[in-house]
């Protein structure tokens, strides 16, 4: 499944190489923090809070479009309130993913831009207060999309939401369900 979504990505890239321009190439990096539950355990609610935290290239298409790449470390799980405690066996869970993510960016203005896309996050590591067989996770198949807002020429902000396409875990219907709040610094702009 990763090589997969990887060749995919690569050839959409290579693809669509020839009609960007030479100037128009970005690089980001990219910091912040989500709010994340997961679907199909017994808790609800997006109660448990985490890390986001990577780098992006971005290539314009033309005035209206622009194609980006996203790697980012990203925190996601499920936190039971004190009113929770009962439903499920643990308190506590999170899961670590590297997120490799293929996202389109549609250019309204200089300031705003939806985007929508896909990625595949590569499961790290479990933390949780009760042990958990690590074996039993899968990779997180998801998609994106969201608004950004251009705060100056080189920060933005975006509001992205990522929802599973299939089970995390081997043995339970359960999907990650996070909304994510992050900036991003134009490093590079060509």
């Amino acid at each position: 499944m990763k090589a997969t979504f990887l060749s995919i990505s690569l050839l959409l890239i290579l693809f669509t190489s020839k009609k960007i321009k030479a100037q128009s190439f970005e690089a980001y990096l990219i910091a912040g923090f989500d709010v994340s539950q997961i679907d199909g355990d017994k808790l609800s609610g997006y109660n448990k809070g985490g890390g986001v935290f990577g780098g992006a290239t971005a290539f314009k298409l033309n005035d209206e479009w622009k194609l980006q790449q996203e790697i980012t470390y990203y925190q996601r799980g499920s936190r039971a309130t004190d009113q929770q405690l009962s439903l499920d066996n643990f308190s506590i869970r999170r899961v670590d993913y590297i997120d490799f993510s293929l996202v389109g960016h549609h250019l309204f203005n200089d300031k705003w831009s939806l985007f929508v896309g896909a990625g595949y996050g590569v499961f790290m590591n479990v933390k949780s207060d009760v042990k958990e067989d690590k074996s039993l996770y899968n990779g997180d198949l998801f998609l994106t999309a969201g608004p950004q807002y251009a705060l100056s020429e080189v920060l933005s902000a975006a509001i992205k939401l990522q929802y599973s396409v299939l089970p995390i875990f081997e043995n339970q219907d359960a999907y990650n369900n996070s909304i994510n709040l992050t900036l991003r610094y134009k490093m590079i702009s060509k």
